[in-house]
């Protein structure tokens, strides 16, 4: 996983799986006020736990964004009214 900040946004390349490891040092990087920006062209299995996280950054009003999704996860996205 690759990471930068840049003007109030962390910037996040994934190289691999996004799951429960990720999800984590996510949630560790990841300031108070900041936007996050996942890049998911590298990624190659999204489990339940990064769908769950992206959940509740919706719920919890946090702005993000998912570049580069794989199609099932758009469906998934969809269905679950998470960020498009």
């Amino acid at each position: 996983m690759r990471w930068e900040r840049e003007k109030g946004r962390l910037k996040v390349e994934l190289l691999g799986d996004f799951n429960y490891e990720r999800v984590l040092k996510l949630k560790a990087l990841l300031k108070e006020g900041e936007e996050l920006e996942i890049d998911l062209k590298n990624c190659r299995f999204v489990d339940t736990e990064a769908v769950d996280f992206l959940y509740n950054l919706k719920l919890r009003g946090r702005r993000y964004r998912l570049l580069n999704r794989p199609e099932l996860l758009e469906k998934v996205c969809q269905i679950l009214g998470v960020e498009l």
